[in-house]
């Protein structure tokens, strides 16, 4: 039988124990933790484009290989314009200031669009055109399920 202190010596060494996965995962840099959900993200977005395309397994695999090179390019680019977007809202800013971030966001924007159309182009070589027509719409779509729920999630962990 269990005394009243074996218990609080038991609940001395369990709890700790029992609370220490989620202290460790709280703990582990956004980068860990984000990677993980970045990792499943990509899984998803591939199925989805698998789906909606049509797509054979061969053509499916060559279109998120594809996509993550354009991701790599990408996404420092799109962390740029967030970067961005931030100091804007935070600062107030001079006519020049201002005249200087529209540049940069312009400049920005026309290297993504770049980025796209390499993109196209690569995937025309190996996936046919009437599986690529509606592309764009499913890009959007899986943008609009499943990447605003990802951030929607990430900004209720902090």
């Amino acid at each position: 039988m269990m005394t009243r202190h074996n218990l609080y010596r038991f609940l001395l060494v369990a709890l700790p124990l029992l609370l220490l996965p989620s202290i460790v995962v709280a703990q582990q840099p956004r980068s860990e933790t984000g990677c993980r959900s970045r990792e499943e993200l990509v899984k998803l977005r591939k199925e989805f484009f698998a789906q909606e395309l049509e797509l054979t397994a061969d053509e499916a695999a060559y279109l998120d290989r594809t996509l993550q090179e354009a991701d790599k390019k990408r996404i420092p680019l799109w962390r740029e314009l967030r970067e961005q977007y931030e100091a804007t809202k935070s600062e107030s800013l001079s006519e020049e200031q201002a005249a200087k971030w529209l540049e940069r966001e312009q400049q920005l924007k026309s290297q993504l669009a770049e980025i796209d159309d390499q993109t196209m182009t690569e995937l025309r070589k190996q996936i046919p055109a009437r599986k690529l027509v509606n592309y764009q719409q499913v890009q959007r779509e899986f943008a609009r399920k499943y990447v605003k729920r990802n951030q929607l999630h990430r900004s209720n962990r902090r």
